[in-house]
């Protein structure tokens, strides 16, 4: 049961994501103890750091608190290893440079069988470690290279089929980066009750909005904070971080995002 946060502004913000509190809230409270990732995207290039271990406990995951980098766009995971061990190479995002763009992607759910499909075949010895979910990235990956040079609109129509068939395999809540826009596509996702993980239900993300009412404001929230608002944006998380603002994605939704702005949405 991984915990997913995303960012796409319109503006470069500085956002203080402190994964140890994160991890307590949404990891060791939730047994995510089997890695984090965090990606500060900037132009065409980011910033990111990972570790296989419990962020709780992470001087690395400090050490990226005290230096935050500004970005229009951040993706953020925290680790319950479901497939493939916890190790470097299992640890979310993933990326590859693809056309000189930085691509990133991580999942939150699981796809078994994927490994079994014969599109994906061909894929798994290109793989760094053993997961469903880098699987998964490499299979759009292709997907997106057989489409050519698209626009976006082209590039989500072709994630958002993807997704739909990935969501028949299994969990699939996904954010995906492409060097310039935030894909994000919402499923179903497990929850620690005091009875046990509960099954796949909805929602598997949530969404908030900040516009420009909410210019010059702050937000603190568990385990994140923007000390100033600068622009519109938005924010996506596995569980919404505060009692305010944050309204549940339908199963089946896919949204393209650009510098704060949504460029497409559907639900399928």
């Amino acid at each position: 049961m991984c915990e997913l946060f995303a960012m796409s502004a319109s503006v470069p913000h500085t956002v203080c994501y402190e994964l140890d509190l994160f991890a307590a809230e949404g990891g060791e409270k939730h047994r995510n103890r089997d890695g984090w990732g965090i990606l500060f995207a900037q132009d065409r290039d980011a910033y990111l750091f990972r570790e296989p271990n419990p962020a709780a406990t992470s001087e690395l995951s400090r050490m990226v608190v005290r230096h935050e980098k500004p970005s229009k766009h951040l993706m953020a995971h925290v680790r319950r290893a479901s497939s493939g061990k916890p190790a470097l190479a299992n640890t979310h995002p993933f990326d590859r440079v693809v056309e000189g763009k930085r691509h990133a992607f991580a999942h939150n759910g699981d796809l078994p069988g994927i490994g079994e499909l014969k599109e994906a075949r061909q894929w798994i010895p290109h793989r760094i470690g053993d997961t469903d979910s880098e699987l998964a990235f490499l299979m759009l990956l292709d997907r997106l290279r057989a489409a050519g040079s698209i626009t976006a609109e082209a590039r989500f129509d072709v994630f958002a089929r993807f997704a739909s068939e990935m969501r028949e395999l299994g969990s699939s809540n996904f954010l995906f980066f492409d060097g310039e826009h935030l894909f994000v596509h919402a499923d179903r996702r497990r929850f620690e009750t005091k009875h046990g993980l509960t099954d796949p239900r909805e929602p598997g993300l949530n969404i908030r909005y900040f516009d420009d009412k909410n210019l010059g404001d702050s937000w603190n929230a568990v385990g994140a904070k923007i000390d100033e608002i600068s622009g519109p944006l938005y924010l996506f998380a596995s569980v919404p971080l505060d009692p305010q603002g944050w309204e549940p994605l339908q199963r089946g939704t896919a949204i393209v995002l650009k510098d704060g702005k949504i460029v497409s949405q559907r639900v399928s």
